[in-house]
């Protein structure tokens, strides 16, 4: 199937999404087990917040099993890119940090780590990709290859 979007269509669609995203409901982090209850097993994208302040912007194909990750450094681009950044990180044995800086990581996510999210069930890469592209100078993302392809 082929959708066809006009570049006004596109600018609605990344402009209600963004609103949707930035301006909605946020989710308290929490260690708890049943914390990525939170979230449905849909795909999406979600914004990270350190309380108010937008960190970090991902997709999804399911919103509830990526929840579960985004504690584990060894499987999350945005605690990878935390740990290096705000607590001078380097990964050690087993994709982690030392137990310190994990620690610090840890007590971080619970004071401060707030996620929202959208359910999108096609063209998540394309809203991930603008919104990346348009807060890269105040977010921990990489730049991607998706990214630089949009430019």
């Amino acid at each position: 199937m082929n959708y066809n979007l006009t570049k006004e269509e596109q600018r609605e669609v990344f402009n209600n999404s963004e609103e949707a995203l930035l301006r909605g409901n946020k989710v308290k982090f929490d260690f708890n087990r049943n914390w990525s209850s939170n979230f449905p097993n849909r795909s999406g994208v979600y914004a990270v917040y350190e309380i108010n302040e937008l960190l970090y912007i991902g997709e999804t194909a399911n919103l509830k099993e990526r929840m579960k990750e985004i504690k584990r450094t060894y499987n999350h681009a945005f605690r990878k890119k935390l740990g290096e950044i705000r607590f001078n990180g380097i990964i050690e044995k087993q994709g982690k940090y030392s137990e310190k800086i994990e620690s610090q990581m840890n007590e971080f996510y619970r004071e401060k780590l707030y996620i929202s999210f959208i359910e999108v069930n096609f063209g998540r890469i394309e809203i991930e990709s603008h919104l990346i592209e348009k807060y890269q100078d105040r977010i921990l993302n990489s730049e991607s290859k998706r990214t630089k392809t949009t430019k």
